[in-house]
């Protein structure tokens, strides 16, 4: 993405036979505005194919795909002539929770102006969960607990209706593309119920339009014949606001007549099962697009550009290519103001426009002095956040301001939800072993933070709260944890992590009957997370019952079958019930799933010599100490295994 803009003088010698050289600018030009805006247009384009913790069957082709390319048609004359600085674009692995976060709430919150137009375009899995709330899935999410670790599309609501200053919101989701995520109930094509939740954000008082991908009990579909593969709604409308819309034939595509476009053509390429919906209250003579006939050619000629070596050049937007050590030369090029931009390979860039003769044109571009904006990125980059000298501390010592006020408050914001949210998502994949105090307590600090910059967002201290439960868990001190996950509840009684969190801290305070409901409050919440019946398994199994425990360590695998810990205690578990045929087969899927965790081995030793096969108990525990020689434990092992070798 190329960063904001700073306009920075440069020479533009052109070669002209006969003449003296002569020195051009490239210059701060009047941003171009074809759909005459009386503000500007900013845009918030998300895409999601690539997601860390869903099936694989449930990752999707083109998502990221059709944001692409929905930001390289904002960026179009087409489209707007949008300033490739006003408009963030996150795709896959950084389409984290915490970035759309802070591009959300930091940075689109503080670009937006009262006569501005503000687009969030998402494409991804929109899903409801056990509660009836809806989520857009971040590139981190995970299925066992969206509530955790997704975003709400109540909170998306709060945002564009709420906290930016625009005079009109453009949503554009194209994400209802299954029903459930989870490892246990994923089906296939399944209906998904999100475009009903979505259809109700936007009820304030500013202007709002929603154009979603299908109706209710509908899913999205992909096609990979539709120019290399696109979702099918969002490759229809970008096909209609290029110019098939344009049903009058004014050259200008207004909000009535993609609308119209999208609603027909959409059912035609799906054979009826995918139908776009409409909601929201705003002009439908709203210009989206104009399809102004092509000017008269102008005459061409080349630009050759000389400078640090694979600097990126990109002319108009697009990318043409990055300095070789003979220089770049782009051609054709037609005469007149090009926008340009170079970006560095240090990370800094300049941008600007260009005007060209019908000579052609040498230009020799230097990386900028550093700016305040490329430091802060640099410290955040090299992960020094709140260390003495970071980047926090880099940031409130310097003023952004201008250009780079937004974005600054953007790279802070997701640095701070980053480190903050670590803490919420280890908790919803963790089991309760490998409690991380520095974690935790890097994770408290990092919200305590963020609040100064969001006091408006109540989600802020509720997260902050619950991670400083978990950090006085670590610490032992369990009343107190007690206290702090009963106030986190009371803000937030939807949040399964801080029930089952309070268990643990009642549990250590002998308050096993309370323990146990707050485990089952978590679980009814969120009836996929597998950390919840671990955890009332743990109470089984100390109270002396495991064949009661087995059930729902059974619930914790299917729920979340990456996780070898689980998969580990069902073994054990499965052991210890005298049930040593089932805690093979389990013990052979954990060595399956991962083949050098040690703990492995140990409990197949176990399971073998319970069944009096020694040979086999041995082999299993020779296996361990090649895996783990100098674990705790290894000598115990290995006297073990020289023990059952000696009866062979």
């Amino acid at each position: 993405m190329i960063k904001p803009m700073r306009w920075v003088m440069l020479l533009v010698i052109l070669s002209l036979s006969g003449q003296e050289r002569r020195d051009l600018r490239i210059d701060s030009v009047p941003a171009a505005n074809p759909l005459r805006d009386a503000g500007s247009r900013w845009a918030l384009v998300i895409g999601i194919s690539s997601y860390r913790n869903v099936p694989p069957q449930a990752q999707l082709k083109f998502a990221h795909r059709d944001a692409h390319d929905f930001a390289d048609f904002l960026k179009s004359p087409a489209g707007g002539a949008i300033p490739p600085d006003h408009i963030q674009f996150l795709a896959n692995e950084q389409a984290t929770l915490s970035q759309i976060r802070a591009a959300l709430h930091g940075w689109l919150a503080r670009s937006t102006g009262p006569q501005d137009i503000a687009y969030f375009f998402f494409a991804g899995h929109g899903v409801l969960d056990d509660q009836d709330q809806g989520y857009f899935v971040a590139h981190d999410s995970d299925p066992q607990n969206l509530h955790a670790t997704a975003l709400p599309f109540a909170e998306v609501d709060a945002a564009l209706t709420g906290r930016l200053r625009a005079n009109l919101v453009v949503m554009i989701a194209d994400a209802c593309h299954t029903g459930r995520l989870g490892w246990s109930t994923y089906q296939s094509g399944g209906p998904s119920r999100a475009s009903e939740s979505l259809a109700h954000m936007g009820q304030g008082d500013r202007s709002f339009l929603k154009l979603l991908g299908s109706k209710p009990s509908e899913s999205s579909f992909e096609d990979p014949q539709l120019d290399g593969g696109h979702g099918v709604f969002t490759h229809t409308l970008l096909r209609g606001l290029g110019g098939d819309a344009d049903r009058d034939g004014d050259h200008v595509v207004r909000a009535s007549e993609a609308i119209d476009y999208v609603s027909r053509r959409v059912p035609e390429l799906t054979d009826s099962r995918q139908h776009p919906r409409v909601a929201g209250t705003f002009d439908a003579r709203l210009p989206l697009a104009v399809t102004e006939a092509s000017p008269p050619t102008a005459p061409t000629t080349r630009l050759d550009i000389t400078g640090p070596l694979r600097t990126a050049v990109y002319i108009d937007n697009v990318f043409r290519g990055a300095i070789q050590p003979g220089g770049l030369r782009i051609e054709p090029l037609t005469a007149g103001t090009h926008r340009f931009a170079a970006e560095f390979a240090d990370g800094s860039d300049l941008t600007g426009f260009v005007t060209l003769h019908e000579a052609p044109a040498q230009l020799a571009v230097a990386p900028p002095p550093p700016s305040p904006l490329k430091q802060l990125r640099e410290r955040i980059t090299a992960g020094n956040i709140l260390d003495s000298g970071g980047a926090w501390d880099f940031y409130r010592a310097h003023t952004f301001a201008g250009a780079d006020a937004a974005p600054a408050a953007g790279l802070i914001s997701g640095a701070l939800e980053e480190l903050g949210q670590a803490c919420v998502s280890d908790y919803v994949q963790s089991t309760a072993s490998g409690l991380k105090r520095a974690m935790l307590a890097r994770a408290v600090d990092a919200f305590g933070r963020l609040e100064t910059l969001r006091p408006d967002d109540p989600g802020i201290e509720t997260r902050r709260l619950f991670c400083t439960g978990r950090l006085q868990i670590a610490e032992n001190r369990f009343a107190e944890a007690a206290r702090t996950l009963e106030a986190t509840l009371k803000r937030d009684p939807q949040f399964a992590c801080a029930y089952n969190a309070l268990g643990v801290a009642l549990g250590r305070t002998g308050r096993q009957k309370e323990a146990r409901q707050a485990f089952e409050t978590a679980a009814k919440l969120t009836p996929e997370w597998g950390l919840p019946p671990f955890q009332i398994a743990s109470q089984l199994v100390a109270a002396g019952e495991p064949a009661k425990a087995v059930p729902y360590l059974e619930k914790a695998v299917a729920y979340n079958p990456r996780s070898v810990t689980n998969r580990w205690n069902l073994v054990h578990v499965l052991r210890i019930a005298g049930n040593s045929g089932r805690a093979e087969k389990e013990a052979a899927e954990l060595i399956r799933l991962d083949p050098n965790y040690p703990p492995a081995y140990t409990e197949l030793g176990l399971v073998y010599e319970s069944q009096g096969n020694a040979a086999k108990a041995a082999d299993a525990y020779d296996t361990y100490l090649l895996l783990a020689p100098n674990f705790a434990d290894s000598a115990e092992v290995r006297t073990r295994a020289a023990r059952l070798r000696s009866r062979q």
